[in-house]
């Protein structure tokens, strides 16, 4: 079927009406959104929704986040990433063909005050940290676009990588100039597969903040844009055994 996407009108009344909406939240549905052509237009996305039933809804402490990406990217295998930045397009699926999943992967407080800030945070994207971190439907999107560009992994080795620790997946993530360089994320992806299957020290909250910031300053003026993902490679290992003062085998 072809994805729709809420009219900005129809986005803003949701947006205000939160507090309003807390019993369709919690145990309704948003089906008028999809009904009433006046607050929804169609795309020529085509979007799978086999494939959206299939996500999985977390067992204990395991998430399925992985498992959840893959089938995102593969049930909008046409989507764009200019596309995928209209906050629109998630506000629509959130509310209506995941909102069953939003609410068993993010249940909503049982405090009102609480449930707004929750509902804000997953069910809206109204900036980019938003659409790749917090909304229900986007993030696993995001997740899934970056690492199915990396070389030399398979796109579940990337996921279970990026999403090992969530400081890590933060600091990468969160700096556009790192996530948006195919060869600074591949890069840095291989490193840390490396470290995943070995002593995992490169994980650590301290080591890992201290790459990123060095990476970034050799970025400042190396322009590893520029340069192919094993030559990045090259100045992350100058980082771990002169900085990080530790052997590459031992990360």
């Amino acid at each position: 079927m072809k994805l729709r996407f809420i009219k900005e009108r129809a986005l803003d009344e949701l947006r205000r009406g939160i507090r309003d909406n807390l019993s369709l939240y919690r145990g309704g549905d948003f089906g008028h959104l999809t009904l009433d052509p006046s607050l929804n237009f169609e795309s020529d996305i085509e979007v799978d929704e086999k494939v959206l039933s299939k996500l999985k809804a977390p067992t204990g402490e395991d998430l399925f986040d992985t498992d959840n990406c893959t089938l995102m990217v593969k049930a909008l295998s046409d989507l764009s990433p200019y596309e995928a930045a209209d906050e629109r397009l998630w506000v629509m699926l959130s509310h209506t063909l995941m909102l069953d999943h939003a609410r068993l992967r993010w249940p909503i407080p049982k405090s009102d005050d609480a449930a707004i800030k929750h509902i804000q945070s997953h069910f809206f994207a109204s900036t980019q940290r938003q659409l790749e971190r917090d909304n229900v439907a986007s993030r696993l999107w995001w997740m899934g676009h970056l690492c199915q560009r990396v070389q030399g992994l398979s796109l579940k080795q990337s996921l279970d990588i990026l999403l090992h620790r969530s400081d890590v997946r933060a600091n990468i993530v969160e700096r556009p100039t790192t996530a948006q360089s195919i060869p600074v994320f591949t890069a840095l992806l291989h490193k840390l597969a490396k470290s995943y299957n070995g002593n995992q020290k490169l994980f650590e909250r301290k080591a890992f903040r201290t790459l990123m910031v060095k990476l970034n300053g050799v970025g400042g003026y190396k322009l590893l844009d520029a340069l192919d993902s094993k030559s990045v490679e090259k100045f992350i290992v100058e980082i771990i055994t002169q900085d990080l003062k530790m052997k590459e085998q031992e990360i």
